[in-house]
């Protein structure tokens, strides 16, 4: 009995160095599979950053021709609205001349008068005869639209 309770101890103790080797074995593997699958994702993180960084600096680039493109249009527009607004103007001061002229013949002495006087006074302000002079065209137009009505 004795020799088998022996045979028994050395049983369990192979099977116990076969265990802890077998244990040894596996932490090893585990220890590869983990470092392999660490290095894959450290090299899946860094290929990501680069094409995150190649997006960013498309982005970036297709940001910088639409902002040159809108700069180039809204310096064309500035350029059109002068190009009316000189023409609206001398159309304004054409006008104004015009309706001074008819409103300078239906006036009495008097009032002519008093009107050489801010005539006088305007060209020391020429600014001011040409704000009146838009003010009136302004008005003369709404007189216009709403006769049309």
């Amino acid at each position: 009995m004795a020799d088998t309770t022996d045979r028994a101890k050395d049983a369990l103790a192979g099977v116990k160095g076969g265990a802890t080797e077998l244990a040894t074995k596996a932490g090893d593997q585990a220890g590869t599979a983990a470092s392999a699958a660490g290095a894959k994702a450290a090299d899946l993180a860094s290929k990501a950053g680069e094409k995150a960084g190649e997006l960013a600096a498309k982005a970036g680039d297709r940001a910088g021709d639409l902002a040159a493109k809108m700069s180039d249009k809204a310096g064309d527009l500035a350029v059109k609205a002068n190009g009316k607004a000189g023409e609206l103007a001398t159309l304004a001061g054409d006008k104004a001349g015009e309706l001074a002229g008819r409103a300078r013949e239906a006036m009495p002495p008097e009032v002519k008068d008093a009107a050489d006087k801010v005539v006088a006074g305007a060209r020391n302000r020429p600014w001011l005869a040409a704000a009146a002079a838009a003010g009136l065209l302004l008005v003369w137009r709404a007189v216009r639209r709403k006769n049309r009505k």
